[in-house]
């Protein structure tokens, strides 16, 4: 597309973009791009900085924190053998919450 375009095209574009919005514009369009650029870089470098920073504490109390010491054995009580307990009944609807189905319903 712009293989056409040569250095006089170029120019004349140049200077009709000048005329149309004038040299302090432009220069003021150029000085807030650089400082958003720097802005730009200098908010990537704060965040790459403080990644680095929280990665090497990170790292840090990793080395310094010790396991904590092994308990000593202790001895096993013996064992008592548990009492057999009878199988569970299955739900009623009373312990459901769902009532008695057969009592009659106060009117």
């Amino acid at each position: 597309m712009f293989g056409s375009l040569g250095a006089p095209e170029l120019l004349i574009i140049g200077g009709v973009i000048i005329l149309i919005f004038g040299v302090g514009k432009i220069s003021g369009l150029g000085r807030e791009l650089g400082t958003s650029i720097k802005e730009f870089r200098r908010a990537v470098k704060d965040e790459d900085a403080e990644a680095a920073k929280q990665a090497q504490l990170q790292q840090s109390t990793q080395q310094h924190v010790a396991p904590p010491p092994a308990a000593p054995p202790q001895a096993q009580a013996p064992q008592q053998p548990q009492p057999s307990r009878a199988k569970p009944r299955p739900p009623t609807s009373s312990s459901l919450g769902l009532g008695d189905r057969n009592a009659e319903s106060p009117r």
